[in-house]
C-alpha cells in the first residue's frame, strides 16, 4: 500500500523542489484522487515569475484530471477507478452556493483539494495525490485523455462568462485578446450563433483565431478597433464585449464598440491601478450594462466537461506542449514564455527526492 507521496513546492520565486509527504488520510466524504494531467495556468505562471504572490512555500496545480483511488465511508457517487476533474472554492451550504453563485463561494478555503502541507495550496496538481470532498469532483469520460480533461477549468470559466453575456442569434462579439480564454470565449460565442470578431496584435494568434472559427479578425496596431467594427455593423456597433487584456486601453475600445444595449464581459482584470474613465451619462442614455465575471460555478464545470467529453469542443489546439511530471521546472520555464498556450503535466514517473 502506498503510505508516501512527491509535491513540488515553490519555495521562492523560479526555486521549485520536489519533497516528500505522507498520503492523505480522507475523511468519510473524500476520495483519495491521484493526479493524471495539471495545466500551468497564469495563476502558477505568475507565482513562479514573482508577479503575484500567494505566500511560500506554494502548490499550485488547480486545471487536473485524474483518478479516485480510494472513496470515504460516506461517499456514494463516485467509485475506485473514476475519471474526474477536481476543483476547488465550493463548500456546498453557503448561500451564494445554494444559488448558483459559487464563485462567491464564502468558505471555499476550508474545503480545497489537500495533503499533508504546510504552505499555501490552489488546486495542488503540482502533488501526485490529494485529499478532495465530493462536491469539488466532476465525473468525467474515460475515452478522453486527461490533458485534454484538464483543460476543464478554463473552458468552465468562459463558459461562465458567456452565459453572462446573453447572446441571441446573430449578435456580433468582439473578443479582445486571442489567448486561450479569448479563443475558448469565441468558439463558445460561436456555439450560441454569434458572429465573433477578434482584436488581437500578434499575427499567429490572428491566424489560430480565424482556424478556430472567428469570422473577423482585427490588428489593433493597423486598424482602429472601435471604427472597423462600427463599419462592419453598420454603425451599430458589438451587442457584446468580451475583454480578457488587462489594460486599460482595451476597456476603453471595448465601451466604445458597444451597440445600444450592449453588454460588456470585463473577463480580464486590470493589473495597474490606473483609473479608467466611465461616462455613466454615456452609459445611461445607450443602456450599456458592464458585467463582471470571475471563475466558474461547479455547474459551469460540469458543463465544460461535457463539452469536451462529447468533442463538442476540441481542447488539443490548446495544448502547446506536454512534460513529464519529473520535468516540472523545464515545464514553467516554456509556461512563462510569451505568446504560449497551456502546458501540461504528466504524471507517471518515478524521480529521486529530497527529504
Amino acid at each position: 500500500m502506498i503510505d508516501r507521496m512527491k509535491a513540488f513546492v515553490l519555495e521562492d520565486v523560479a526555486t521549485l523542489r520536489l519533497k516528500e509527504f505522507p498520503l492523505p488520510e480522507i475523511g468519510p466524504k473524500e476520495v483519495l484522487y491521484q493526479v493524471k494531467a495539471c495545466s500551468l495556468c497564469t495563476v502558477e505562471q505568475r507565482a513562479y515569475s514573482g508577479k503575484k504572490h500567494f505566500g511560500f512555500p506554494f502548490v499550485g496545480g488547480h486545471e487536473t484530471a485524474g483518478v479516485v483511488l480510494a472513496v470515504g465511508a460516506e461517499v456514494k457517487e463516485y467509485l475506485v477507478g473514476d475519471h474526474v476533474v477536481s476543483t476547488f472554492n465550493y463548500c456546498g451550504e453557503c448561500d451564494f452556493c445554494k444559488t448558483g453563485q459559487g464563485t462567491q463561494c464564502q468558505n471555499g478555503y476550508a474545503s480545497k483539494p489537500r495533503f499533508p502541507f504546510e504552505g499555501t495550496i490552489i488546486g495542488g496538481g503540482m502533488a501526485q495525490y490529494l485529499a478532495v470532498q465530493t462536491q469539488q469532483l466532476v465525473k468525467v469520460s474515460k475515452a478522453i485523455p486527461f490533458e485534454e480533461m484538464a483543460l476543464t477549468e478554463p473552458l468552465a470559466c468562459c463558459i461562465h462568462s458567456v452565459e453572462k453575456a446573453k447572446l441571441k442569434f446573430g449578435d456580433t462579439v468582439v473578443i479582445i485578446g486571442a489567448g486561450i480564454m479569448g479563443l475558448l470565449n469565441s468558439q463558445l460565442c460561436q456555439l450560441q450563433g454569434a458572429r465573433v470578431i477578434i482584436s488581437e496584435p500578434d499575427e499567429q494568434r490572428r491566424d489560430k483565431a480565424l482556424a478556430l472559427g472567428a469570422h473577423l479578425v482585427i490588428d489593433p496596431n493597423k486598424e482602429e478597433l472601435v471604427e472597423r467594427v462600427k463599419e462592419v455593423t453598420a454603425g451599430r456597433g458589438a451587442e457584446v464585449v468580451i475583454n480578457t487584456i488587462p489594460l486599460a486601453n482595451a476597456w476603453l475600445d471595448g465601451m466604445n464598440a458597444l451597440a445600444p444595449y450592449g453588454r460588456l464581459i470585463a473577463y480580464s482584470a486590470q493589473d495597474s491601478k490606473e483609473k479608467i474613465p466611465v461616462d455613466f451619462g454615456h452609459l445611461h442614455n445607450k443602456e450599456y450594462e458592464y458585467i463582471g465575471t470571475v471563475s466558474p460555478t461547479i455547474e459551469n464545470n460540469l458543463r465544460a466537461t461535457r463539452l469536451i467529453g462529447e468533442k463538442i469542443i476540441d481542447m488539443t489546439p490548446y495544448i502547446e506542449k506536454m512534460y513529464d511530471y519529473c520535468e516540472t521546472a523545464k515545464a514553467f520555464e516554456h509556461a512563462v514564455q510569451p505568446n504560449t498556450y497551456r502546458v501540461v503535466l504528466h504524471h507517471y514517473e518515478t524521480v529521486k527526492v529530497e527529504k
